[in-house]
């Protein structure tokens, strides 16, 4: 196969006994991800993954870039590693690259030879290699000199057991654990800026993430409900499966809003959609339910009503963006690429109904006594029954992103 991509893989290396798993679980992620782009054949190593294809590997390094588990990737040529023949295969990839740097009589070009032993039964040390290497660069071209810490001009030089790999670069992946490393997770999924990012970070820990969107028909139109599937779409590009559950909420809502003190409302929604979502996440076999609360942004996300709303989860409430500033979470939308479906103007159920000066400090007590006036298994009932189920594979992921 002509192409071939390493893969070096993310935090394995911190993993004992176990660390096999971990391995054999990204390589389970990278064939699922690229089963249905051409042909291709995988080699698992100690914290990497040789990936040969049979065309190029443009949309390959695309997919891989965005897997959670990857650390970086390169695109390599495989060489014969015996010093004299692995000395003109570099000359060769030296010059290929130089082509499209300007003469080197006018200027020098700072550049270093990057060498890593993975078999260290080789005869030269990895300097040793490195400085024959950096010698015969200099000898055939003229305006190289060496600069260990600010090079324009690395050649990455790996010695393997069958043979040796030059690359030019080290692509930057998201690092983490490969999905499904860890338990399954329900994310409540709203169309916003923060449970996008949210359900993101917990895939990067390795959480295969079940994705659950309240939606207010008829109050809310269809199109907000077009703009979850695309929110979802896109985030499966991150994991092999994605499911999507609709559950509709507008009975509860207008419960809540003829019977409850109108301040109360978002926390009594909150509370309800906690309810739905445990009963769900035994259905689908999650461990953790998953939000995107960032303390004290909103009027529902201060620390007393964070409280008040996770006393009707039974399950483990994760809030991996608790700590982020809102520019700090549209940064990470940016880069993942769901910032700019987050800010189409379609609204989410939590708009409908807006109390006019909402309750900051929630007492369960008194929530507790508003939700009596509720039939609250009534309403959580229904909700589970009306639940629409998309499903979604890494066949969604587009070949430009």
């Amino acid at each position: 196969m002509p192409h071939t991509i390493v893969v070096r893989f993310s935090e394995v290396t911190l993993k004992g006994r176990n660390r096999p798993l971990f391995e054999r679980q990204m390589v389970r992620n990278v064939s699922r991800h690229l089963d249905a782009h051409g042909e291709f054949r995988l080699q698992r190593d100690s914290a990497r993954l040789v990936v040969e294809l049979n065309q190029p590997p443009h949309t390959a390094v695309e997919i891989l870039r965005g897997l959670p588990g990857v650390a970086n990737l390169s695109v390599a040529e495989l060489v014969p590693r015996e010093p004299e023949p692995l000395t003109e295969a570099v000359l060769a990839h030296a010059a290929a690259r130089l082509e499209a740097v300007p003469p080197l009589e006018a200027r020098s070009l700072p550049f270093r030879v990057e060498v890593s032993r993975k078999d260290k039964r080789y005869p030269l040390t990895s300097m040793e290699l490195a400085a024959r290497l950096g010698a015969a660069l200099m000898e055939r071209f003229e305006g190289l000199r060496v600069d260990l810490e600010r090079p324009e001009f690395t050649v990455w030089v790996e010695i393997w057991e069958r043979g040796a790999a030059l690359y030019a670069e080290k692509i930057p992946g998201p690092g983490g654990l490969a999905v499904g490393s860890s338990g399954t997770v329900l994310c409540l999924l709203s169309g916003g800026i923060d449970s996008p990012v949210a359900a993101y970070l917990m895939m990067t820990r390795g959480a295969p993430v079940v994705f659950l969107n309240f939606h207010s028909f008829p109050f809310i139109g269809e199109r907000s409900k077009e703009k979850v599937h695309e929110l979802v779409r896109f985030l499966a590009r991150y994991q092999p499966e994605s499911r999507l559950c609709f559950a509709p909420f507008a009975k509860a809502q207008e419960a809540i809003r003829d019977r409850c003190p109108e301040g109360l409302r978002t926390v009594l929604y909150r509370r309800m959609m906690n309810r739905v979502a445990n009963r769900l996440a035994g259905r689908v076999g999650a461990l953790a339910l998953v939000t995107g609360e960032s303390l004290g942004q909103v009027a529902s996300q201060t620390l007393e009503n964070i409280r008040a709303i996770e006393d009707t989860a039974e399950l483990p409430v994760l809030q991996p963006l608790i700590g982020m500033s809102k520019p700090e979470i549209i940064a990470v939308a940016r880069r993942i690429g769901t910032y700019e479906i987050s800010i189409q103007p379609f609204p989410d159920c939590c708009t409908l109904f807006q109390p006019r000066k909402p309750e900051t400090r929630a007492k369960i007590e008194r929530l507790a006594r508003a939700e009596s006036a509720l039939p609250i298994e009534e309403l959580v009932e229904e909700c589970l029954a009306g639940i629409e189920t998309s499903e979604y594979g890494p066949l969604y992921f587009p070949a430009e992103w």
